[in-house]
């Protein structure tokens, strides 16, 4: 996690994580990313690079931002369930 400059108090003002699903064709890459793209919003960012997908989330309270990369995770888990059974 990438923890930004901290105010003069000690609170930490943004948290920012990158999180890679690396997959084994451009396909099932293409795939996954059409099914979790409706999910970027305001706290995830999603973009796709060849056989890979880049997510970006950022919150501004730790317990947000675990929450938001739980269920991009299980989103992601879903789809390459879909994928793999179709």
């Amino acid at each position: 996690m990438d923890l930004l400059a901290q105010n003069g108090q000690g609170d930490i003002s943004r948290i920012k994580v990158t999180v890679e699903f690396n997959y084994e064709s451009r396909d099932m890459a293409e795939s996954v990313f059409k099914s979790i793209e409706v999910d970027n919003y305001h706290f995830v960012k999603c973009e796709r690079d060849d056989k890979k997908i880049i997510c970006y989330v950022e919150g501004e309270k730790i317990a947000s931002v675990l929450h938001t990369l739980d269920d991009l995770i299980a989103c992601v888990c879903l789809a390459e369930e879909v994928y793999r059974k179709a």
